[in-house]
């Protein structure tokens, strides 16, 4: 027992460990510890890129650390759009993605404790199929609401993270290479999903461990979409501005093409559609 000494007091506890050795429990408690053997409190480690984590809503994340890639495509890659201009990115700070697309289970839990509207699912189930009819405000809304429930920072991913975990250090079309053909293993699209969503995670996914970035339902980013990388991509959009959003990702109705890392799409913030989603980021 290491315990700091001094003085009268210093004396008496020593008499009193000497002649009962028991009672040093007791007087532990009033004494003044020394600070030196006092185990120091670890401070949490930084997480490595590919930790999972699941948090207090029962959300599974992805840690994507930071890095710098090839934002857009090459000229010659087929169904390219004049908007996918290939630009280098670096991603300074690294961030928790969601593993997969926000569920209705997990939307309708928060509407449950807030009193928002449900969102419509078209009859085709709810539980663990990504949630649908959201506009970009409604995520908003369910982004900060965890956000004041848990104190971490909860949002949707900038167009440049999201690209970024799509592509998972690829620069092919898809994330498992280029050729359409290996769609059924990888995503749900016009080919295979039957005109309809999907549970998250039934198909393979891509190299880091994130599930559905190609197919099921498109999925809104936090910025403004802009015809030419500008920067815009890179940055979180006014949350109370109307502006045209980036929407990623592709869905259940398109064809494989429309499925790429680099295809873009933009969408009003009002737009509630069937096939349009989202996913989470949680900032580190």
């Amino acid at each position: 027992m290491n315990i700091r000494k001094t003085g009268l007091f210093g004396t008496i506890l020593s008499l009193i460990l000497l002649l009962n050795p028991l009672q040093a429990l007791s007087v532990e408690e009033v004494s003044v510890v020394d600070a030196s053997a006092t185990p120091a409190i670890e401070e949490a480690a930084e997480p490595k890129h590919g930790d999972i984590m699941t948090d207090e809503h029962g959300i599974e994340f992805i840690y994507i650390g930071p890095g710098k890639f090839v934002m857009g495509t090459p000229e010659a890659e087929p169904g390219r759009y004049p908007d996918e201009v290939q630009h280098e990115v670096e991603i300074k700070k690294g961030f928790w993605m969601g593993k997969y697309e926000v569920t209705f289970d997990q939307y309708d839990y928060f509407c449950k404790k807030t009193g928002n509207s449900k969102a419509r699912d078209e009859h085709w189930g709810r539980g663990n199929r990504p949630v649908i009819h959201v506009k970009w405000h409604d995520a908003q809304m369910y982004a900060d609401w965890l956000s004041k429930r848990s104190g971490y920072k909860y949002r949707l991913p900038t167009e440049a993270e999201w690209e970024y975990a799509a592509r998972a250090g690829t620069t092919t079309a898809f994330s498992w290479g280029d050729n359409p053909a290996d769609f059924p293993e990888y995503a749900w699209n016009s080919t295979n999903a039957d005109k309809k969503t999907h549970p998250v995670g039934e198909k393979k996914p891509n190299p880091w461990g994130l599930y559905d970035m190609h197919g099921n339902v498109w999925e809104w980013t936090g910025s403004f979409y802009s015809e030419e990388f500008d920067g815009t991509e890179l940055k979180y959009s006014d949350k109370k501005s109307n502006d045209n959003r980036s929407v990623r990702g592709g869905a259940w109705y398109f064809f494989p093409k429309g499925l790429r890392s680099g295809d873009r799409r933009v969408y009003h913030p009002r737009y509630r559609l069937p096939y349009l989603g989202f996913r989470l980021v949680r900032e580190n």
